[in-house]
């Protein structure tokens, strides 16, 4: 009988999972390309792998490493993007969870164009916040499983993730344009920073 090759086994049960969550991270256009990267370090690595780590784990470090280069790799592009918050006060993650199948051709422009402003911003963190901040922000993990994935404790995940957030929202302040109830993704400049404008949208 012969025997399964461990990487064919470990691309036939993982791609799919890879895959989903590199779409939620560099978008649909990216995450075939990224995918494929992926695997090519996998199966270059895989000679070295020594299993103290969950296969699928392991997997998941290589290609949150490929997604947080690729963010920074982007974190000098310039985008404009208007597009209304739900409110104020809203929460980092639910600006990036706009995005939505039901919104007109013309909102479904706008959330695209913040998407991809929001990742170039996020690509400026440094690396080991960019990391953990990804993979909650856009890739949808749980505490528990980011904290799994990129090899720490929970504890050390929820300070990581809340320091990430705060300095987030630093640089998304340092861009200066910002509208009531709106944030427009543009260069700064020295007249763009009224308190009306900004008052709200950083805490």
């Amino acid at each position: 009988m012969q025997a399964i090759d461990p990487f064919r086994r470990l691309y036939d049960e993982n791609h799919a999972r890879v895959h989903r969550m590199l779409v939620r991270i560099v978008g649909p256009q990216d995450a075939d390309d990224l995918a494929q990267v992926v695997f090519a370090k996998a199966a270059k690595a895989l000679p070295t792998f020594r299993g103290e780590a969950q296969g699928r784990t392991w997997l998941y470090r290589i290609a949150t490493n490929a997604a947080s280069d690729w963010l920074h790799s982007r974190a000098s592009g310039e985008a404009h993007a208007t597009v209304p918050l739900p409110d104020e006060g809203a929460a980092v993650e639910t600006t990036l969870a706009m995005m939505s199948d039901a919104a007109t051709p013309e909102q479904q422009l706008s959330q695209k164009e913040m998407h991809a402003c929001l990742r170039r911003e996020i690509g400026k963190l440094p690396a080991t916040l960019r990391s953990a901040f990804m993979l909650s922000a856009l890739g949808g993990l749980t505490d528990t499983e980011v904290a799994e994935t990129i090899g720490i404790s929970l504890p050390a995940t929820k300070v990581r993730l809340h320091r990430a957030r705060q300095a987030f929202r630093e640089l998304i302040a340092a861009r200066c344009d910002f509208y009531r109830n709106e944030l427009s993704c543009k260069p700064a400049s020295p007249t763009c920073c009224a308190p009306d404008r900004a008052e709200g949208l950083t805490q």
